[in-house]
């Protein structure tokens, strides 16, 4: 007998158990929708901009993907709510630019 006759007899491991399970990385609808009403609830909050312009541009990309994963009537319902907080609060006066960087700096550290 071969070598390679035996180790066909023995099979992998893998073999025993079937193929493996896939893999979901669909997160959960429970998990989306706090992260999404979090941001949401601080642009409604704000009186300012809250964030950076890096970080505003971060949001109107993040947050209409994010959006994706839940129902569409839902979803459209929360990115009209949030682009409308969004360009409220561009509207804004600026107020002053420094103090609000000194917010941002202590509020981070």
């Amino acid at each position: 007998m071969s070598r390679s006759s035996q180790t066909d007899l023995f099979g992998t491991q893998a073999d025993l158990f079937g193929p493996p399970p896939k893999q979901s990385y669909a997160p959960s609808l429970a998990t989306v929708r706090a992260e999404v009403n979090k941001v949401l609830e601080k642009a409604r909050i704000a009186k300012e901009m809250p964030w950076t312009p890096k970080e505003v541009a971060f949001w109107k990309t993040v947050f209409p993907q994010m959006t994706n994963w839940l129902p569409d009537e839902e979803a459209a319902q929360l990115r009209s709510a949030f682009m409308e907080e969004i360009c409220r609060l561009e509207a804004a006066p600026a107020g002053n630019a420094a103090a609000l960087q000194r917010r941002k700096r202590a509020a981070a550290g």
